[in-house]
């Protein structure tokens, strides 16, 4: 599965964008702590699921989402992308 990157994004435009995404449906959603005991650094995950599976990650100002677990076509994936993110 391949994740489609959104770029910097604040985290409730990011789950605004995916829940329109999500065709307005409601989303599971997980918090995954991520500790490098090299780096002695942790890093959040936030994750968002449908009953499809896994449809989004945000971390760090950045947004993720995964197409093939998204339920509304393409054409509509593009138009609420080029309309949602600035």
């Amino acid at each position: 599965m391949k994740a489609t990157k959104l770029g910097k994004i604040k985290k409730s435009d990011f789950e605004d964008t995916l829940f329109r995404l999500n065709d307005e449906e409601i989303m599971g959603y997980r918090k995954h702590n991520d500790f490098d005991y090299e780096e002695n650094t942790n890093t959040i995950v936030h994750l968002y699921y449908n009953d499809n599976g896994h449809i989004g990650s945000w971390s760090k100002g950045e947004g993720w989402y995964f197409k093939n677990n998204l339920t509304i076509g393409m054409d509509i994936i593009h138009s609420i992308i080029n309309k949602g993110v600035k």
